[in-house]
């Protein structure tokens, strides 16, 4: 953790590790103590975004459970219409 001056004041950076991350993108809480002993709860918005982002990004965050059951519906889709056939 880092402590920045600027014009208007002091500015915090806060250097989350990988299980951090993880652990916010799972519904997890991620607890910080700032230096001068203020205790910063970090968590994941309640709130979905109203739109996609702009960027690209080289990593993505998906829901693996979700992913597989639309893998399995679309399977079973298939499956049924070639039954048909």
């Amino acid at each position: 953790m880092g402590i920045r001056t600027g014009g208007s004041g002091m500015k915090y950076e806060i250097a989350l590790s990988e299980a951090d991350v993880q652990s916010i993108i799972n519904g997890r809480e991620v607890n910080k103590k700032l230096p001068e002993g203020t205790e910063l709860v970090i968590r994941q918005s309640y709130l979905k975004d109203m739109v996609a982002p702009v960027l690209i990004d080289r990593f993505n965050v998906n829901d693996s459970v979700v992913e597989n059951h639309l893998k399995e519906f679309r399977s079973s889709i298939d499956n049924t219409f070639r039954l048909g056939s």
